[in-house]
């Protein structure tokens, strides 16, 4: 199958267009990020978020399927409005528009689970859960999400959107979670820690790669997929456990962890855990690596975190 992966300079980008061509798919990478060579992608865009440059090649290579995993503020220190709104709220839908009219017949949105206001209690986010409208970058992903669904609908491409929450893995930036953990765990160094109580629903990278390839299969079967579907594992994890499970996984002393040490955030909510019924009848579930699967995949891909 030809796919067009956007984003492909991103954390998600480069792991999927990976596990794509893994499984004998030809897969055209497209990064806007101009600091990529050229030899690591098939296109370098300059920046454009010009629809037609990537019509353009989906015509000139008969490319039935988009993925659009471009996004603009997922780093919290990023916040120009117009660039948000450009990227995550207006581009879906026109390049959506644009390759449509160069013969695509698939369109799979990546999504975030930061689109969705915050519930109370401790429920399982359905799909059907309001959005958000006082966050910058969730109300411009949940802006794109609905309009990109509005145009496919008008010009007859096949769309979704997958709504990702806590993914993880190899290629994530040093400051996050995961490989702050394991860096700091495979020195021996303690690692400042909140009290770890928030609540989140962790997915392996590679496992939701897996189910955006499996995705890719049911969109052209013609199977009921429309709409939009939380990509999680469903399970409900605190930070304490995610954390405890890395250093026992890494055989590292437990007392590096200094849970307490730093303040939580604001903002940071106390339970974000997808409902992930409707992915789970139709692909099946996407989790099926462990924590320790995971630590112990991504530390032989570096060699090591230290």
């Amino acid at each position: 199958m030809n796919i067009l992966v956007t984003g492909a300079g991103g954390f998600l980008g480069q792991r999927l267009v990976s596990v794509l061509r893994a499984q004998g798919h030809d897969v055209w990478g497209v990064t806007r990020r101009s600091g990529v060579a050229q030899s690591d992608y098939d296109l370098v865009l300059d920046d454009s978020l010009e629809p037609e440059r990537y019509a353009n090649i989906v015509g000139q290579n008969r490319i039935g399927t988009i993925i659009n995993a471009l996004a603009a503020g997922v780093d919290p220190r990023e916040r120009d409005i117009g660039l948000l709104v450009r990227v995550n709220s207006v581009f879906p839908a026109l390049l959506a528009a644009a390759v449509a009219s160069a013969g695509a017949a698939n369109f799979i949105q990546i999504g975030s689970s930061a689109e969705y206001a915050p519930l109370q209690g401790k429920g399982h986010i359905p799909e059907e859960a309001p959005l958000t409208q006082d966050k910058l970058y969730g109300g411009t992903k949940a802006a794109g999400s609905v309009l990109l669904r509005t145009v496919a609908a008008e010009v007859g491409l096949r769309a979704c959107v997958l709504r990702l929450f806590n993914i993880y893995g190899p290629g994530e930036k040093a400051h996050r979670l995961f490989p702050s953990l394991l860096g700091r765990l495979s020195r021996g160094e303690r690692v400042p820690l909140s009290a770890g109580s928030q609540v989140r629903d962790f997915l392996y990278v590679d496992d939701a790669c897996l189910a955006i390839a499996r995705m890719i299969r049911a969109l052209p079967e013609g199977l009921p997929v429309a709409g939009v579907y939380n990509l999680a594992s469903g399970r409900a994890v605190s930070v304490r456990e995610f954390a405890l499970a890395i250093a026992d996984a890494m055989g590292a002393d437990r007392q590096l962890l200094a849970f307490g040490e730093l303040a939580m955030r604001p903002d940071d909510l106390p339970y974000i855990v997808a409902d992930t019924r409707r992915l789970d009848d139709l692909i099946g579930p996407a989790a099926s690596s462990t924590i320790a699967m995971a630590v112990k995949s991504t530390l032989e891909q570096s060699g090591g975190a230290g």
